[in-house]
C-alpha cells in the first residue's frame, strides 16, 4: 500500500510534467515544514538537468499566503466528498487523472 507520502510525489511529478508542457512559470505548494524536503527532491529529480532550460520556478508557501491555494484546497474535497458536492465542483475540474 502506498503512503501519502508516496501519493503526494507521484502526483508532483506528474504536475511538473503538465506544467512543463503547458510551459508554466511559476509552480505554488502548500508548505508542511519538514516535509517540504520530500516536494525538493521530487523536483529536482522530475526537472533533472532542465530547470535552467525551464522557467519553471516553484516555491512553498503557508496556504494562508496564497489565497489561490484555497481554491485548489476547495475543490479537491468537494470532489473527494462525491454526490452533490463533486457534481457542483465538475465545471471547475479539466480531467481526472489516476496514478
Amino acid at each position: 500500500m502506498k503512503s501519502q507520502q508516496d501519493t503526494r510525489q507521484k502526483c508532483l511529478e506528474r504536475a511538473v510534467t503538465d506544467l512543463l508542457a503547458k510551459s508554466a512559470h511559476r509552480l505554488v505548494l502548500d508548505s508542511r515544514d519538514h516535509r517540504d524536503l520530500h516536494d525538493r527532491k521530487t523536483l529536482q529529480l522530475t526537472l533533472g538537468h532542465r530547470p535552467s532550460k525551464t522557467e519553471l520556478t516553484y516555491e512553498h508557501l503557508n496556504s494562508t499566503a496564497e489565497p489561490l491555494l484555497w481554491i485548489s484546497d476547495a475543490v479537491g474535497w468537494c470532489f473527494g466528498a462525491g454526490g452533490n458536492w463533486r457534481r457542483r465542483a465538475g465545471r471547475l475540474i479539466e480531467s481526472v487523472i489516476d496514478l
